[in-house]
């Protein structure tokens, strides 16, 4: 054959992938211009990956290929969503919120209304022997935030301001009345303080569940 002819030929077309044929299968039918899950595999797809770029001087690059719904990453994204190990139905998760917040307000609540029956005064002087600074103001704000903060838990209403300032007053009752005296209550400690300021922190950080007037008032705000 002559020189010129060989020149001129047409280099045959390169075999097309399973990725390829499945493509355009699927414009064919007018439904996707990329396949997707289950229509690629139906249309003879094969595993999906990346196909090596071409070598020779002015090959177009390929188009990424598809990645299959339901990739290992996306459920694992998923699976551990909730940051837990073994996953909790969404109502236990509130109903656990509901009942950490019920309790710790009404403790709270229940603090503040014993110091209003013995007074400001008393509360004040108290706090004076505790080495509390400014007894007096000190004992009027920790009146408003357990008995305010604490209904405010109970109500599930501005969770996270209301947990951030009973967890700051039971830190300071820890410091000034309780660090000295060991952990246990019964010798003075600061268990209970503690127990309570850490659960009024969490769930100032967590949120007060579907359960509460915060919730209520988001989905109002959204609706």
């Amino acid at each position: 054959m002559p020189s010129d002819a060989r020149s001129t030929q047409t280099r045959p077309p390169e075999p097309k992938s399973p990725e390829e044929r499945a493509a355009e299968a699927l414009a064919a039918r007018g439904d996707h211009a990329e396949p997707r899950g289950v229509e690629w595999a139906e249309s003879g797809g094969g595993p999906l990956r990346r196909r090596a770029p071409d070598p020779r001087p002015g090959a177009a690059m390929p188009a990424p290929a598809p990645e299959a719904e339901g990739a290992p990453e996306d459920q694992e994204a998923a699976a551990g969503a909730d940051g837990t190990v073994i996953p909790v139905p969404l109502w236990v998760r509130d109903t656990v919120l509901l009942v950490a917040r019920l309790v710790l307000g009404v403790v709270l609540v229940a603090h503040g209304l014993q110091k209003v029956f013995q007074g400001v005064s008393a509360t004040a002087e108290g706090f004076g022997t505790m080495g509390i600074p400014l007894p007096e103001a000190a004992a009027v704000v920790t009146m408003a935030v357990e008995l305010g903060g604490g209904a405010l838990l109970i109500l599930g209403l501005l969770t996270p301001i209301a947990g951030l300032l009973c967890a700051v007053i039971l830190a300071g009752a820890i410091v000034f009345a309780h660090l000295g005296n060991g952990i246990f209550a019964a010798d003075g400690g600061w268990e209970v303080a503690a127990g309570l300021g850490v659960g009024a922190l969490v769930l100032a950080v967590v949120g007060p569940g579907r359960f509460s007037l915060d919730q209520m008032l988001l989905r109002d705000r959204q609706a």
